[in-house]
């Protein structure tokens, strides 16, 4: 497993965020669930989450948005499947999305430390998992954009993105990490 496929990944979502116009709130979602919650084996392609489930754990973030397609769009490659969803309000242009990848070949947290992405979190590790992000920094009261922090436990990854216009804007690091803590657990 290489790190150099990281920016593919980064790319992924940032043409995903670019694909709708509408955002979120700035509320918090309520993690499902406190505690480790470790899974052996990651879900299968027609176990992920469909838009709409994944809309009712991530709560005030995607409150009042439209989805732009309730069942998402799936991928399915030789290293990875997936889903990622999209929702947009078309009063202010915000927009929020989320990511889930599930690797063939998972990346691991030597990897990312060694491409400086690795950043340790309380929420994230209390799953057996770490968060990528560029230069390994985790400013949780920065605003979220295109690129968001990728919470990575085991072989899936789920990430969260914004397009920082209107209620998008006022979005935070930290909130995306509690949504993509809620989604893992969701999936438990």
């Amino acid at each position: 497993m290489s790190v150099f496929r990281t920016p593919g990944r980064l790319g992924l979502l940032a043409i995903a965020v670019c694909a709708f116009v509408a955002c979120g709130t700035d509320e918090a979602p309520s993690p499902a669930a406190t505690g480790p919650q470790l899974i052996a084996a990651p879900p299968p392609p027609d176990a992920l989450p469909d838009c709409v489930r994944l809309a009712s754990v991530l709560g005030g973030l995607v409150t009042g948005l439209d989805a732009v397609d309730e069942a998402g769009t799936r991928q399915d490659a030789p290293e990875s499947y997936g889903i990622s969803c999209a929702w947009r309000a078309p009063d202010d242009g915000a927009a929020v999305g989320v990511i889930i990848i599930v690797d063939r070949e998972p990346l691991t947290a030597t990897d990312m430390q060694r491409a400086g992405l690795y950043a340790e979190d309380p929420r994230v590790a209390a799953l057996g998992g770490f968060v990528a992000i560029p230069d390994g920094l985790l400013d949780g009261n920065a605003p979220l954009g295109p690129v968001g922090p990728q919470v990575i436990v085991g072989a899936v990854t789920v990430t969260l993105a914004g397009n920082g216009r209107g209620r998008a804007e006022a979005i935070t690091l930290d909130q995306a990490v509690d949504g993509a803590v809620a989604v893992h657990r969701l999936m438990r």
